[in-house]
């Protein structure tokens, strides 16, 4: 085996979706996405192929850290080492050189998360100069019949919204869910609640029924705003479940809310941030 470690660049894309496959087969949460949805993952999170690194071996993907960028950070998009070729240090030699690409390119920091059940890769990143700036729970949930709201639901362009939320949300969204990811996300749908012509809620959401962001004015809260925009967007994308991907534990309106409509938590996630 002649094992080469270099950029993500003229890669074809489907060998990195298989090297994911593979990698994540066996997580607590399998995620499988289709070769679209991972394109359309990677297209969202701005992956950069130049800061990325791969182990391979002639045409197959080993192990991979796809890096994305924006503004002074980077992010780790997705790292994972195929189930047959762990215990060789590859995860290691791509990290080194995924980090030595960011500091030389001028970046900052890179952040990213690790399940808080993954005691011992929580340790390594530690001992590399990770800290934990955060932690997150994912819930899922199903649409029920709820009361419906009074206020006019429509569906809108991100951009007609976009300066307008800040006032409406508690806590700072996760990096792959902020505003600049969400203008990003192809096939995005964003819906409004207007009461009045005034916006008083918001809720985008992927294709796939993952939540990028939802929230709703704090003199609107109790009102079934955010019930009906959840209803309506479900109905948009025709998905009767919905999931909630890294919802801050300080944020507690939200998983309150959330928790009180039947959501289920699944797993929870450190957010890891290093600086350099």
């Amino acid at each position: 085996m002649s094992i080469e470690i270099r950029n993500a660049q003229d890669i074809a894309p489907q060998a990195l979706h298989a090297a994911m496959l593979d990698a994540f087969s066996d997580y607590d949460i399998p995620l499988q996405p289709t070769l679209d949805q991972f394109l359309g993952m990677l297209t969202q999170r701005q992956f950069n192929p130049a800061l990325s690194s791969i182990a391979f071996d002639g045409e197959q993907v080993l192990a991979f850290w796809f890096i994305g960028t924006h503004d002074h950070r980077t992010h780790l998009i997705a790292s994972g080492t195929r189930v047959a070729d762990r215990g060789k240090g590859l995860a290691k030699q791509i990290a080194a050189r995924s980090e030595a690409e960011i500091i030389k390119a001028g970046f900052k920091l890179i952040q990213f998360e690790c399940f808080t059940s993954n005691q011992r890769a929580l340790g390594l990143y530690q001992k590399q100069g990770h800290e934990i700036h955060r932690e997150f729970d994912c819930f899922v949930m199903e649409i029920g019949d709820w009361a419906e709201s009074d206020c006019e639901i429509k569906k809108v362009e991100w951009a007609t919204i976009a300066p307008r939320i800040e006032a409406l949300r508690d806590v700072m969204p996760s990096w792959q869910n902020e505003d600049f990811a969400v203008a990003a996300a192809p096939d995005a749908t964003c819906l409004a609640a207007f009461q009045a012509e005034q916006l008083i809620g918001y809720i985008a959401i992927a294709p796939s029924g993952a939540i990028y962001q939802l929230a709703v004015a704090k003199n609107h809260r109790r009102k079934h705003v955010g019930r009906a925009l959840l209803h309506n967007a479900a109905t948009a994308i025709n998905k009767p479940k919905l999931a909630f991907i890294n919802i801050d534990k300080l944020d507690a309106e939200t998983i309150g809310f959330l928790t009180h409509l039947g959501a289920q938590k699944t797993v929870s996630q450190y957010e890891l941030i290093k600086r350099f």
